[in-house]
């Protein structure tokens, strides 16, 4: 059982190697499952027993590289932190954050990726008491703006520093935030044990 496994762990990473590398050369839209398939040396009918389309195979690699990366930030890391190390894992392994920019905005995956972002973040955060901002519009203003600013950066050749970047991140967007509308969870506990 763990050769089959392997093998379908190996044919899946094949997959998703070759569709950042066609999207990336051809743009998605423009590559067919013959193309993946040539790309990754596999059979037609295999690709079928992986995936039900591309949209599903990109979900999966959009899905595989956004746990990965959020598996690196832990909930008490300040906003700096959290952002450095997102850029920094972008750079390192650009071609999933290439092939997600360079998706048209209103791809149906850029909706599903974006509700998982949500989802993880919003649990960090309580409704301040005094905003009259609701929490639901300030959590999506939030992974809207850090999307955007991913996009900006990879379409952009990446040509500020990690550095400036998670500043940007962490001043521009995520303390803007905390400071009108949201608190961080992780925040008000340590506040109320000082007190």
């Amino acid at each position: 059982m763990k050769k089959l496994d392997r093998r379908i762990l190996r044919t899946r990473q094949t997959l998703s190697d070759a569709l950042i590398s066609l999207a990336l050369e051809f743009g998605y839209e423009a590559i067919t499952i013959k193309m993946l398939t040539k790309q990754a040396e596999i059979g037609y009918a295999t690709f079928f027993r992986h995936f039900k389309s591309k949209d599903d195979l990109i979900l999966h690699v959009l899905q595989s590289g956004l746990v990965d990366m959020m598996g690196l930030l832990k909930p008490e890391m300040t906003p700096y932190e959290r952002a450095f190390i997102t850029f920094t894992h972008i750079r390192e392994d650009p071609g999933i954050f290439s092939l997600f920019a360079n998706l048209p905005r209103d791809h149906k995956v850029i909706a599903i990726v974006f509700e998982i972002i949500i989802e993880s973040i919003e649990t960090l955060y309580v409704s301040r008491d005094e905003s009259f901002i609701p929490k639901e519009i300030a959590i999506n203003h939030l992974v809207t703006s850090v999307i955007e600013l991913i996009r900006w950066w990879v379409e952009h050749d990446m040509k500020y520093s990690i550095e400036q970047m998670a500043t940007i991140q962490s001043e521009l967007i995520v303390k803007a935030t905390e400071i009108v509308a949201v608190d961080r969870c992780i925040q008000r506990v340590s506040d109320s044990a000082a007190d």
